[in-house]
């Protein structure tokens, strides 16, 4: 299917490893044109290399999205560098991590940098009749035990948040979705670790789904391209769990 990304412009957060990673090479795949950021330098100037070699059209810088003014100014900037906005993916993650540290890089990181990436970017897409996908994670939607997680607590905190930006966008002409997915296997990220350390937990969980294995990023991917596209144009304040039938709900 053509989603209709030839010449459109995408600004993603976090985009060397992972998820961000995968919605990046999906964009590009589809002819668009990628700015994205990520903390670490050497990372993101290997990622753009790597991209333009293969005849990619794609910005990159490092940024760290926790820190509000070089965040808006790297919008601002990379929102120059491609001409205009089309899509706004606001995928990076402070982790799962506890305690009063956990607690602030959840707010500061997942939720305080989605809110200001949109309000800088909404604007720019109400003149393109653009679309914003929000990365959340199903982690939001149910209890996983061991009492209070700030990484839960928050990604419930932004599904909320993009009902509520939908409802005020679209008269705009701007969509907002997000998308939840379950756990995720990537290789140097949290479930590859637990699949080295803790083997026999990476199985219990993988059991656990229909399917028996985790996702994979490009599947998480595909579906924030679909929300992200022209063809999801009548689809707007919606959360799309991607996770393989992992969770016990009933969605109505």
């Amino acid at each position: 299917m053509d989603l209709g990304f030839k010449g459109k412009r995408v600004l993603v957060t976090g985009g060397t490893r992972g998820i961000g990673a995968a919605i990046i090479d999906g964009f590009l795949a589809e002819g668009a044109t990628v700015a994205f950021c990520a903390r670490n330098q050497d990372e993101v100037t290997a990622r753009v290399s790597d991209l333009k070699s293969k005849g990619y059209q794609v910005f990159g810088s490092a940024c760290d999205v926790a820190d509000p003014n070089a965040y808006v100014s790297w919008i601002n900037t990379a929102i120059a560098e491609l001409g205009g906005l089309d899509v706004f993916v606001p995928n990076v993650s402070g982790g799962a991590n506890a305690g009063e540290e956990g607690w602030k890089a959840a707010f500061d990181v997942d939720l305080m940098a989605t809110v200001r990436g949109c309000e800088a970017v909404v604007p720019h897409l109400a003149q393109s009749r653009g679309a914003i996908t929000v990365i959340a994670s199903i982690a939001g939607l149910e209890g996983s035990g061991g009492g209070p997680s700030p990484y839960n607590t928050v990604k419930a905190g932004l599904i909320t948040y993009a009902s509520q930006l939908g409802e005020i966008a679209a008269p705009h002409g701007v969509r907002v979705n997000s998308v939840s997915p379950g756990p995720v296997h990537v290789d140097d990220g949290f479930w590859g670790d637990v699949e080295r350390s803790q083997p026999d937990m990476y199985k219990a969980v993988a059991a656990r789904h229909p399917q028996g294995r985790l996702a994979t990023c490009e599947e998480v991917a595909n579906a924030v391209l679909f929300l992200s596209s022209s063809k999801a144009s009548w689809v707007t304040r919606t959360n799309m769990v991607v996770d393989g039938g992992f969770t016990n709900r009933v969605q109505f």
